[in-house]
């Protein structure tokens, strides 16, 4: 046999050269799928951002003359600190004797109202502004849980698929049910910061499901960081990192449940810490974001006293009433904060404690049932062809109207439940409890105080994700039955 008819075991060094080439052959296919994968995530995103963008603009266009009838006290005393910011520049938040360090505006996080100045700086004061900028917050709030969900469940519950079968199909669900969903729409055309609080606690979580393969201090610290940031637009999140920093380990390898608390703690505490030192300084008190923490727990339990046998009020106005009927300040009557602001609401939350210490069986029920409601969809203002013009728009307006009446309670639970039923039994313990990490929170320490949707509404894009994989499970099931149909049908 001549040299080379000779078989390619008997030539060990041609036999590892075509080892090297395969290896460089799988690892050049390799790369080329990881960056085809790379661009059909980006592809996905962007069609999501703009199917969420596109829904809300036409939300906006149907609905914007209610925006006005929604929480107009509210909105008035965002706009009117934005007024005084702009009058007295950002540095008048630490004087003591400027009209921006007013008591009584200090029932909310100041984040709202600088931003508000800012936008109406460039654009003037209109509510065009910060309603686009709040309709792309929200649109990239689609966007992240898409993210999310892609991380945690690239091919749903199980192995990964056979070739033919869509990848990703729970994150592609997840992302269009928070692109559609009405509850989200409605309140990111609404001038109050709900939706632009939801955001950064997004991004936060997507930078820990990125983590748990890598893990970087640095990466924790910016996630704790950007849940900082939600509470400069709402104080609910306050509580939020050192709850995650006990919860979230779950989720996470043996390895790293040391690695993550103190970083995720230490990003949010740097990024709170100028309010509260704002907050010394101006006011001598210890207040780590705003006020308003008696006020909610007070009427929260004025919300379950059916009887009235405690002798609460449930709204604000009824509430400075009693108080400056009992202080014999009227006063008192005037604002809900106002003289003797800081006090009024240690007194308020005094009185609160002292209620549930006297009821703590009652008002554990209480929290059970306030956190069960907060599974429920809010019902909002769904769009209608009354300020449809064109045939395009009128058509639209049929289509996305008709794929939001989909998002009920009665609907959307059960694919909830469904969903969380299958994560368990599937042995997705720890993606389950990334998942539920920030529900959970606000089942927890939101059912103490007085409750609305919209301050719960992240919750719900976390369940959208749980929920998706319920309705890719049944798409599986149907796209297998009917492909049996049709292979029975050409036997």
């Amino acid at each position: 046999m001549t040299p080379d008819k000779m078989p390619n075991h008997r030539n060990p060094e041609s036999h590892s050269q075509v080892t090297l080439l395969k290896a460089t052959n799988s690892s050049g296919h390799s790369a080329a799928a990881q960056r085809n994968a790379g661009r059909q995530r980006i592809i996905i995103a962007i069609l999501v951002f703009l199917s969420a963008f596109g829904v809300r603009l036409l939300v906006w266009q149907n609905k914007r003359t209610e925006v006005p009838q929604v929480q107009t006290r509210v909105a008035e005393n965002y706009k009117h600190l934005a007024r005084l910011l702009q009058q007295n520049g950002l540095t008048s938040l630490c004087d003591a004797s400027s009209t921006t360090s007013n008591p009584d505006l200090l029932g909310h996080p100041p984040g709202y109202s600088i931003l508000l100045a800012l936008i109406h700086r460039v654009a003037g004061e209109t509510d065009v502004a910060p309603q686009l900028f709040q309709i792309i917050c929200d649109s990239l709030a689609a966007v992240m849980i898409l993210l999310i969900a892609m991380e945690l469940l690239p091919f749903g519950v199980g192995p990964p698929p056979q070739a033919g079968f869509p990848h990703w199909s729970p994150g592609i669900i997840a992302g269009l049910m928070a692109a559609f969903a009405p509850q989200f729409s409605w309140n990111s055309i609404l001038l109050l910061p709900d939706t632009l609080a939801a955001l950064p606690i997004l991004v936060g979580i997507y930078l820990i499901t990125r983590a748990r393969q890598r893990p970087r201090w640095s990466t924790f610290l910016a996630a704790g960081a950007l849940i900082g940031v939600s509470s400069w637009f709402r104080a609910n999140a306050l509580l939020l990192a050192p709850f995650l920093a006990l919860l979230m380990p779950i989720g996470l390898p043996r390895g790293l449940r040391l690695k993550v608390g103190l970083p995720l703690i230490a990003g949010a505490c740097l990024t709170i810490a100028p309010l509260t030192i704002r907050n010394a300084v101006v006011f001598g008190h210890f207040i780590p974001v705003s006020l308003g923490a008696g006020q909610t727990l007070l009427e929260g339990i004025a919300d379950y006293d059916e009887t009235r046998s405690l002798g609460l009020a449930d709204t604000d106005m009824g509430l400075i009433k009693q108080e400056a009927e009992t202080h014999k300040r009227p006063d008192y009557a005037l604002t809900l904060f106002g003289p003797d602001a800081i006090q009024r609401d240690k007194q308020r939350l005094a009185r609160g404690f002292a209620i549930i210490r006297a009821h703590p069986i009652w008002f554990f029920t209480v929290m059970i049932r306030r956190a069960g409601s907060m599974w429920r969809l809010e019902r909002v203002p769904l769009i209608t062809n009354t300020n449809a013009s064109g045939i395009w728009t009128t058509l639209a307006v049929l289509v996305v109207g008709g794929i939001q009446k989909l998002f009920i309670t009665a609907i959307i639970l059960p694919l909830v439940v469904a969903g969380l039923i299958r994560l368990a039994l599937g042995g997705q313990g720890r993606v389950l409890a990334i998942l539920l990490a920030v529900p959970v929170y606000y089942f927890c320490v939101q059912s103490v105080l007085h409750t609305e949707y919209r301050y719960v509404l992240i919750i719900h894009y976390f369940l959208f994700v749980i929920a998706a994989t319920a309705i890719h499970r049944i798409g599986c099931v149907l796209r297998q039955r009917f492909r049996a149909s049709r292979a029975r049908r050409h036997a």
